[in-house]
């Protein structure tokens, strides 16, 4: 299949989450097995046969998350692109016309970023230019968020900083980044389908899930198991976000400066 010259999935990862990669891959293919979109791989490191995992392109690149988000947007060429983790993990079947349709959206309204997801900690409001959209005001915590979304590259190249990290990203550049020309949206009646399989290096519920339903095997050797504790600690932090998230990602923003 010729691949799409409009977008590619540009996939953030490292060496030591290789663990990761033939189940991403597995769950891509099941759920999305005809993507027209070329599927690159971006890692400090990496061993093997290059097809070996099943991307279109892999970039090895040892630095920062923006040099390699540059360095992924160079090998793949197109005008938009769609950021992933690599513990992001599709669970039901994904449509190219959907993604198609989306694509021109962000052409139409000259959009940064349509989030495939809406925000479970900030609400959106309703884009005047079209109802059946949410707009999030620029300048408002997790505005940006680097959630499965369709990216416009030039957006990403001149607003993204080259100390950031991903979460930088999200909690500085949602703050600072106030680009009223280029919106922040989101459809009201589609979700992308998949899981966060995996929170600061450990098993979540949901990833585990999700490979038991499609009979993939886990290797908890590799890869522990969150503890109820630290599942219950994470939901708690985010319940503590959405009361007040603009103010508490100011504060947070003041004291890693």
């Amino acid at each position: 299949m010729n691949k799409s010259k409009e977008l590619a999935i540009i996939i953030y990862s490292c060496w030591k989450n290789s663990d990761m990669w033939l189940i991403f891959m597995k769950l891509l293919k099941k759920y999305w097995d005809n993507c027209k979109y070329k599927v690159i791989l971006l890692t400090d490191k990496y061993e093997g046969e290059k097809a070996q995992y099943g991307f279109d392109d892999i970039v090895t690149l040892d630095s920062t998350w923006y040099e390699m988000i540059m360095a992924g947007i160079e090998c793949a060429g197109t005008e938009y692109v769609m950021l992933w983790m690599d513990d992001y993990l599709l669970c039901d079947y994904v449509k190219n016309e959907d993604i198609d349709k989306y694509i021109q959206v962000a052409r139409k309204y000259s959009a940064a970023n349509i989030r495939l997801v809406e925000s479970s900690i900030i609400t959106g409001k309703e884009f005047a230019k079209d109802n059946k959209y949410n707009y999030y005001e620029p300048g408002t915590a997790y505005s940006i968020s680097t959630q499965v979304g369709i990216w416009n590259v030039e957006f990403l190249k001149t607003r993204a900083k080259k100390e950031w990290s991903p979460w930088d990203f999200e909690r500085k550049g949602s703050i600072h980044i106030k680009d009223y020309e280029h919106p922040i949206l989101a459809p009201k009646d589609y979700a992308f389908p998949y899981e966060e399989g995996v929170r600061r290096g450990k098993w979540m519920d949901s990833g585990i899930k999700v490979c038991k339903r499609n009979n993939i095997k886990i290797d908890f050797s590799k890869r522990k198991q969150m503890s109820n504790f630290e599942l219950a600690w994470a939901y708690f932090k985010g319940g503590v976000l959405q009361k007040n998230p603009t103010l508490i990602v100011k504060i947070q923003n003041l004291l890693l400066k």
